[in-house]
């Protein structure tokens, strides 16, 4: 089997297990979701309290951790996404007829799946599906491919110079 095809079978079973991967999180109740966010947030929290703000008392950790909790939530789900329209983007590169349009195919279908999980959600007890959502996940594909782009680019401009 050549190269390209092994590497074809790797970014496509890259996507498949990254897609069930949002999936499971977002098959999650809200009320285990909620919980394993307030850890997290509450970490963080913590964290600036005690390099920042040690003269802060329980309240105000608590208060600044809830404050915290739907940005990083949404970081969150832009950064999944993100990394989903990377493996997009790398699935559809091993395609050399795809290749002019790749960043607009990984968009399209990480927002795709980011609306097919938000209808996921509408049948997840506590939880709901939310255009506002398929919206930002839609962004953090967009970001992510932007930043792949602009480092893609610095690497062909380097390897350029040095010819």
């Amino acid at each position: 089997m050549k190269i390209r095809y092994k590497s074809r079978y790797l970014w496509f079973f890259a996507a498949v297990f990254w897609m069930m991967l949002i999936f499971h999180f977002s098959d999650q109740e809200a009320v285990t979701s909620g919980k394993m966010s307030g850890r997290l947030t509450g970490r963080i929290a913590e964290g600036i309290h005690h390099m920042f703000h040690p003269e802060w008392e329980t309240e105000s950790i608590e208060a600044f951790a809830e404050k915290l909790e739907y940005p990083v939530r949404k970081a969150a789900h832009m950064t999944e996404y993100a990394i989903l329209a990377w493996i997009l983007l790398g699935n559809c590169m091993q395609y050399p007829y795809l290749r002019k349009k790749c960043g607009l195919w990984a968009w399209i279908g990480a927002s795709a799946y980011a609306a097919t999980d938000e209808f996921h959600q509408l049948f997840v007890k506590g939880r709901s599906g939310e255009v506002k959502d398929v919206m930002i996940d839609s962004l953090g594909a967009l970001l992510g491919l932007l930043f792949a782009g602009a480092v893609l680019y610095v690497i062909t401009t380097r390897k350029s110079r040095k010819r």
